[in-house]
């Protein structure tokens, strides 16, 4: 039997965003690290029970080990498990942070697998799957043959980050997302990263959403998503923005 399930989502959050060091561009790294602490504290305030991360929590894969440190120690100071997946900009390539860094070790759920991983969180009833980006092309296919639902007695969540493509047929896009995908999917609610607006792309019974990105984009409120699984409902998604950073 399913229980009531409290999600936030998240993604593109782009930590050390054109920072390679030295005194001339430490204010936007110092920036960019005040804005993910405004994210965290504003989810923290909507009690979840699980937070799931779509991708991009780092720029690039030249992150400084300062800042890798200090994003696994805050995200594992959370009261409540984090999943995530890599995105374009921290893709699994050879020099990936993920390589590189144990994030397991500081408790969080990190699928890696390139052909997609599952992870089941029997304490909340949820089984959630996710495929990072290795190289972010039009060949990449994020949402490709997911594996059907694991268990009916769970919650089945989806990660997947890339480029919304809402027509049948081929795309230019790296990493494309088909709606088809989506509405064949069986996923209980599907979160999306790539897209730095809160978008609503659901598809058939599926509910797939971008969550948006914690900075303020063309002057728009930065966004993530508080998500509501609740036996026999639809999903419920509030669109929750994250306060501008002063600095």
């Amino acid at each position: 039997m399913h229980r009531l399930l409290r999600l936030a989502h998240c993604s593109d959050i782009h930590l050390d965003s054109d920072y390679f060091g030295g005194d001339w561009n430490r204010s936007r790294r110092d920036r960019d690290r005040a804005q993910f602490e405004e994210l965290l504290t504003a989810i923290e305030a909507r009690e979840p029970d699980l937070m799931l991360l779509a991708g991009d929590l780092f720029d690039h894969n030249r992150a400084s080990v300062e800042t890798i440190e200090w994003a696994c120690e805050r995200l594992a100071a959370l009261p409540f498990p984090v999943a995530m997946i890599p995105g374009n900009h921290d893709c699994l390539a050879e020099n990936a942070i993920y390589h590189r860094h144990d994030f397991a070790a500081a408790g969080l759920h990190l699928l890696l697998d390139p052909d997609g991983q599952t992870v089941t969180l029997d304490a909340l009833g949820v089984a959630v799957w996710g495929r990072g980006v290795i190289d972010h092309h039009p060949g990449h296919r994020p949402l490709a043959d997911p594996p059907a639902r694991p268990d009916p007695r769970l919650w089945y969540l989806g990660m997947a980050h890339g480029v919304h493509v809402p027509a049948a047929g081929e795309s230019r896009n790296s990493s494309p997302i088909h709606a088809h995908e989506i509405e064949d999917a069986e996923f209980d609610y599907l979160a999306l990263g790539h897209i730095h607006c809160a978008r609503d792309v659901s598809a058939g019974a599926t509910t797939a959403w971008y969550s948006g990105a914690p900075h303020p984009v063309l002057g728009e409120p930065g966004s993530f998503l508080s998500v509501t699984l609740e036996p026999g409902q639809t999903p419920a998604v509030t669109v929750c923005r994250v306060p501008p950073t002063a600095r």
